[in-house]
């Protein structure tokens, strides 16, 4: 049974978890979600993994968003605390960390920064920010305007100017709506679903909004100084970077195997058994190599 939990942090942040459990079991896997997402985004995952033997699964809310809704300075640095403060909370020394999108470029800077932790890496659609295009790519070339804009926002906040209230965004829910759309309309375009901005904006702070793209738009750690096992699952048909530099780009870290699944960057919401079936692949087969 998934149980719900909170982690204060130093700076009094309450950042909340979700922890399932299992007999004995000696492994967890860490999901972390991307831009303008939260916790939700595994639901689905969380309730059809099958994993022999079984692992701990644990997702969280990243500060800022869901459950961890807090205003204040967020990105890799402040997740990344916050993460090992929740590890050591629930007990973890080594663990498999889950990311997609802006969680994958999490899942790197937290293997980087403790490579003790990190026992393998999933990187589903991973933001390699030399092989943005489209949007995401004009955000990074206007990259150095955001800082002086969220502290323009953020000082509007503590003087008082700021929304009160979010509602809460069940990805779970939207997936479905999204799928049964796809089944009737197969030419919809999914990035008009999940990457809208004025949509996204409903769920949390403006500041917070830019300080994600902000932190998707960094560089990343050193690849080749990360020596824990990869698994990186890629779109093919994906718009916000261009697959073939993304592979050559992620090509770069020593133990990886790569799997391309027909998807546009939201493969858990396009392909969720194909993605499911890979992740339960490759996390079996680690299992048994460390026994």
């Amino acid at each position: 049974m998934e149980t719900q939990h909170y982690y204060c942090s130093d700076d009094g942040a309450r950042i909340a978890y979700r922890l399932r459990r299992r007999d004995h079991s000696g492994t967890a896997l860490v999901m972390l979600h991307g831009l303008a997402s939260n916790s939700s985004r595994w639901s689905e995952l969380v309730d059809t993994l099958t994993l022999d033997p079984p692992w701990d699964l644990l997702r969280l809310d990243l500060r800022g968003h869901g459950g961890s809704l807090v205003r204040g300075r967020i990105g890799h640095a402040v997740w990344c605390e916050d993460l090992h403060g929740i590890l050591a909370q629930a007990g973890y020394r080594r663990v498999v960390l889950l990311g997609h999108s802006l969680g994958a470029q999490l899942a790197l800077h937290y293997a980087h920064g403790h490579p003790h932790m990190t026992a393998g890496l999933i990187l589903i659609d991973p933001v390699v920010p030399q092989c943005l295009q489209g949007t995401l790519a004009r955000v990074a070339r206007l990259r150095g305007l955001l800082p002086p804009l969220i502290t323009i926002l953020r000082l509007l906040n503590a003087a008082g100017i700021k929304r009160r209230h979010f509602p809460t965004l069940d990805l779970q829910q939207l997936d479905r709506r999204t799928r049964e759309l796809l089944r009737h309309q197969p030419d919809t375009r999914i990035d008009k679903i999940y990457a809208r901005p004025l949509s996204d904006l409903k769920y949390l702070p403006t500041a917070n909004y830019l300080q994600d793209l902000y932190a998707a738009t960094a560089p990343l750690p050193p690849l080749a100084d990360l020596q824990a096992p990869v698994l990186v699952l890629l779109s093919r048909g994906v718009k916000l970077t261009d697959l073939s530099q993304t592979q050559a780009r992620l090509a770069r870290l020593p133990n990886t195997e790569f799997k391309i699944i027909d998807a546009d960057h939201w493969m858990l919401t396009e392909r969720p058994d194909e993605a499911r079936l890979a992740i339960q692949d490759w996390c079996n087969r680690r299992a048994v190599a460390s026994q």
